[in-house]
Parts: structure tokens; C-alpha cells; sequence
């Protein structure tokens, strides 16, 4: 009995995808928030070997100075190509990436924000340990703005490199742990032109996850953000 409520508590807790996030911002007025994220991810096989996917987002923060909606889709197309010069019988480019997204920040003390993002990247695996693999994300974003009421738009440009992996057990004390594992991702921003708002400069995100019998899966984690302004991250 105790075993099943445990179960039952540690799905309860994971039901959905969620994020607790610390940001330290990196200008004069620098300070610490906490920002707390909501995504609903999907994805579908297209034509047996190429993926559509998206999420839809929810996040705010603590203090709370606003509201952020976020839409995105990304087609990927994977890839079974191998390079011939380096001899591998797997490709080292796994899948190619196109995206687009919508992102509402509805702000309590300033106009309201929105940006439309385009997305291009690529993912490649690198061996890390027998039974783990680091997924290597790059990826080239073109962000555009506007302030609500404002005729004006403003562009960014920036490169985002994401390195990802997860943790898994094979032998477990307890059955209902067999779906848990440790994800695990750091991500770099490097702005070729700066964005008037919203510059990403690193985030470092440990979190715990399960995975349940009918393939669906939630996370959890706690991030640490790094920023160049103080009115959120994107």
C-alpha cells in the first residue's frame, strides 16, 4: 500500500512539464528573480522518419513585473546520411531543425511585448558514457519585436548552442522508480546583434523526469539563468 501511494504521488507531481527557474540579471541594477515555466510539449512522426513538434508555454515571476505566453512548432528532418570521410556507420548530424515562434509578454508596469522568432539549427550526438549520449543542439535565431501600441519593430540575430543528456538506472529497488531518469542541459547565447530586450547569456537546467508505461513523459527542473537585462528571459 505505502508503495502505490508513492506511485501515485510521484505521477501526481509530474503530471505536467514544469520549471523553477533562479535568474541573476547582469547590468547595474543586477538582483535575483525567480521565474516559474509551464510547457505542454507534442510531437508527430511525418512520413515515417521526419518530426513535427511544438509546445505551449506558460511563465511568470516572482517578483511579479509580468506574464509571458509562448507558441512554437519546429519541423525536423532527420537525417540517415552518414559524412563517408569519417568512417562512421551512423551520421554525426542527426536532424535538421526549421521552426517558428509567437511570444506575448504581457507586462504589469510597462506596454505589453511581442515577438516573432525564426529558428534554423541542427542536433548531433556525441558517446558519453555507455549508456548515455550528449545531444548537441546549434542553432541560429532571427528575433523580431515590437511593443504593443508601437508602429516600430527592432531585429535581433544570435546563435544558441544547447548540450543535453540524461541519466538512467538499470537496476532499481522498487518497480515504480523504473520510469525515473536525470535530465541534464547547459545552453550558451551568443548575440550577433542585440535584441532590444531579452539577452540570453547562459542557462544551466538539472531537473528529474519520468517516463510512463504509454510513452508520455514530464519533467521537472530547477534552472539557473544568466542575462545582460533585468526584465526577463526569453
Amino acid at each position: 500500500m505505502f508503495y502505490r501511494i508513492v506511485k501515485k504521488f510521484i505521477i501526481a507531481l509530474f503530471l505536467m512539464s514544469a520549471s523553477a527557474v533562479i535568474g541573476q540579471d547582469n547590468d547595474e541594477n543586477s538582483s535575483f528573480n525567480a521565474q516559474y515555466w509551464l510547457d505542454y510539449n507534442i510531437k508527430y512522426s511525418v512520413q515515417e522518419k521526419n518530426e513535427l513538434s511544438g509546445f505551449a508555454g506558460f511563465r511568470t515571476i516572482t517578483p511579479n513585473s509580468f506574464n509571458k505566453f509562448v507558441v512554437q512548432s519546429t519541423y525536423s528532418i532527420i537525417n540517415e546520411k552518414p559524412l563517408k570521410f569519417l568512417k562512421r556507420k551512423k551520421p554525426l548530424i542527426h536532424s535538421y531543425h526549421l521552426g517558428a515562434g509567437l511570444f506575448y509578454t504581457q507586462n504589469i508596469n510597462s506596454k505589453d511585448n511581442f515577438e516573432f522568432r525564426m529558428v534554423q539549427g541542427a542536433k548531433f550526438f556525441i558517446p558519453f558514457i555507455k549508456t548515455s549520449f550528449l545531444n548537441n543542439y546549434l542553432r541560429f535565431e532571427e528575433r523580431f519585436q515590437k511593443t504593443i501600441n508601437d508602429g516600430t519593430w527592432s531585429t535581433g540575430l544570435r546563435i544558441r548552442y544547447k548540450i543535453a543528456t540524461a541519466f538512467y538506472w538499470k537496476k532499481h529497488l522498487f518497480s515504480f522508480v523504473e520510469g525515473l531518469y536525470l535530465p541534464m542541459n547547459v545552453e550558451v547565447f551568443f548575440s550577433l546583434k542585440e535584441s532590444d530586450r531579452f539577452n540570453d547569456k547562459i542557462r544551466i537546467s538539472p531537473g528529474i523526469g519520468y517516463k510512463f508505461e504509454n510513452g508520455w513523459k514530464t519533467e521537472f527542473y530547477i534552472s539557473y539563468h544568466n542575462a545582460k537585462e533585468r526584465r526577463e528571459f526569453s
